[in-house]
């Protein structure tokens, strides 16, 4: 049974027992990971490997085009 039919068996079962629907597969996985990553940062920081902050990804900057070709074809 993969983690779908078990939600949907669990929706089921507490919809017939008049309970709160578990939450949906994946929920707080991205939650889990923030923690699993604070908490490697708190231990390097005990351990006296204080980590330096980078950048963030930022999207790259496009440069203008200098001679773009026009988009109006001739002819119609």
């Amino acid at each position: 049974m993969d983690a779908t039919q078990q939600q949907m068996f669990d929706s089921y079962r507490a919809a017939r027992q008049g309970e709160a629907a578990p939450p949906a597969p994946g929920t707080y996985e991205m939650e889990a990971v923030r923690q699993i990553r604070t908490w490697r940062e708190f231990l390097a920081v005990l351990d006296g490997r204080v980590k330096k902050r980078g950048r963030r990804w930022q999207p790259s900057r496009r440069r203008p085009a200098e001679a773009a070709p026009s988009r109006v074809s001739a002819g119609c």
